[in-house]
């Protein structure tokens, strides 16, 4: 499912209604402490009268804070625009300057930071100015609930706008200040946290001071329930805020890490992570992207392998090593080769001749492995294929193996049929089939090593594909191959006896196949 992601200017609206509407709401504590608290109530009522010098303070504040802290933005954000706009225009990101790389990690926290100085400023100015250290204490208080707001809300939507500059999502390779998951937190409990019981002392132990040289100490005491109530208000409403923000930037990452993760083991290998912080969860998602590569790569490594070697032997390879060594086993060998190879080669240019080797090796593979068989050796025209070794074992390996030669004699007509329309030479082919004892294994040496079977059966399968052309027949099959066949009595065989076969001292007995009659290739 495909998300749609906001645009830049959409982004920097989100950012900018942010700020206002942080900066606005710390304003408002800001009103709410002047004119419940401060100045201290005198007569009966206990909420002190809002004398035009606060409502001037508290307009002041809002709108100093917010100005300056817009204007130091939109100042400090020149180069991070300047470099949006060539990105979108197709600059590479990768030609970023450092210090603009630097600049787009931290800016949450540079606007945080402004609204902050802002609040300080004011406040250290109105404090001098009117003579009240009440004014610093308000303004401060709004001013540490909206820079919190806006540190961590804008950290939220600024990740959105991250994977525009880091494409790659490599964002540990950048030297720029980390805020990791544990300072984030602390800066949440300080501001916000301690922001509550700080202020509640402070707040309390004057009003109970002035309990007692007040004339009307009764409303100094209803004064006292507001300023807690108050207390309790701004607490419970900054905590909640700020702590659904914390909760988001560091859930967030987390669940789409799971996502990936669960993608991954449905075999997605091209799942990845967005990398939109630089701090422990970024960097963690950038080492499950890192992973991911890895397991393409290795992968693309096994299909490779797989094309090399076949699919069976690659797999073995992965699950068990490449240990030299063999096994003794009882299976059937085929051995096909290409007749006159010479004259063909002779006809054909070099190009040529491996499109067309290509194409017969594909038709003859395809039913190779559709009856089971393993391809363990191409010849450049030759190939060998075994049936009811340990990477496919098997009973009725000896029919299998007829059948596979049944098969490729009919694929090797149809592929002439094919050929023949594009003006190419026919290709004939002899197949010589043995069963017995052979040695299957990895064969090699340290450096390189083949899965291959060796064995007097392996040896007699290439010496009866030798002799197909002076028997008349295209198939030949040993006796030990024929006795083993089970199902496949319908085959057109005749016996030929005193078989002479290079290598061997006796004569051998063999079966040279032609047609079959209703013994379509099987599994």
């Amino acid at each position: 499912m495909s998300t749609s992601h906001p645009s830049s200017r959409e982004i920097s609206r989100r950012v900018a209604a942010l700020t206002t509407g942080a900066t606005v709401f710390g304003a408002l504590i800001v009103f709410l402490y002047f004119s419940l608290l401060d100045p201290m109530p005198v007569d009966e009522s206990a909420v002190g009268s809002l004398e035009p010098e606060g409502l001037l303070t508290f307009a002041v504040a809002g709108v100093l804070i917010l100005a300056g802290a817009i204007a130091m933005v939109i100042w400090l954000g020149r180069p991070i625009r300047t470099w949006l706009g060539l990105i979108e225009a197709g600059t590479p990101a990768s030609e970023m300057p450092p210090n603009v790389a630097r600049l787009v990690l931290v800016w949450p926290l540079v606007g945080a930071s402004l609204v902050a100085a802002g609040s300080l400023v004011v406040a250290v100015f109105l404090s001098i100015a009117y003579g009240d250290p009440g004014n610093f204490v308000g303004i401060a208080v709004g001013g540490a609930v909206g820079t919190t707001i806006v540190y961590f809300g804008t950290d939220l939507i600024w990740r959105q706008q991250i994977p525009t500059f880091f494409p790659d999502g490599n964002l540990s390779s950048v030297p720029a200040f980390r805020l990791l998951v544990r300072r984030r937190l602390l800066l949440a409990f300080t501001l916000i946290g301690a922001l509550t019981p700080t202020l509640l002392v402070v707040l309390t132990q004057a009003r109970m001071r002035a309990v007692l040289d007040a004339e009307n100490p009764q409303a100094i005491l209803d004064n006292l329930l507001l300023v807690q109530l108050f207390i309790l208000g701004v607490g419970l409403v900054a905590g909640v805020i700020t702590a659904a923000l914390v909760a988001r930037a560091i859930v967030g990452p987390i669940q789409a890490l799971q996502a990936a993760m669960g993608r991954v083991e449905h075999d997605e290998l091209d799942a990845k992570t967005a990398v939109t912080t630089n701090d422990e969860l970024g960097y963690l998602s950038e080492r499950f992207n890192v992973m991911t590569d890895g397991l393409r790569q290795g992968e693309r490594l096994r299909e490779l392998f797989g094309l090399y070697v076949s699919a069976e032997v690659a797999q073995a390879a992965v699950e068990t090593g490449a240990g030299l060594g063999g096994r003794l086993v009882d299976c059937s060998v085929i051995f096909s080769d290409i007749r006159d190879f010479t004259t063909l080669s002779e006809q054909l240019p070099p190009a040529r001749l491996v499109e067309v080797i290509n194409r017969y090796m594909t038709a003859m593979v395809s039913v190779v492995v559709d009856h089971g068989g393993v391809v363990t050796r191409f010849g450049g025209d030759s190939v060998l294929a075994v049936f009811g070794t340990p990477l496919n074992p098997m009973s009725d390996h000896a029919d299998r193996a007829v059948r596979t030669a049944i098969g490729m004699r009919r694929a090797l007509a149809s592929f002439n049929e094919r050929e023949s329309e594009d003006g190419l030479p026919r290709l004939e082919a002899g197949i010589g089939i043995a069963s017995g004892p052979v040695i299957a294994g990895n064969i090699g040496g340290a450096e390189r090593i083949e899965y291959t079977v060796m064995g007097d059966a392996v040896n007699l399968a290439a010496r009866l594909e030798d002799r197909t052309k002076d028997a008349g027949a295209p198939i030949l099959v040993s006796a030990e191959t024929y006795r083993g066949l089970e199902g496949t009595r319908d085959l057109r065989a005749r016996v030929l006896t005193d078989v002479r076969i290079k290598g061997k001292r006796d004569p051998v007995t063999v079966y040279a196949l032609s047609e079959s009659r209703g013994a379509e290739p099987g599994r």
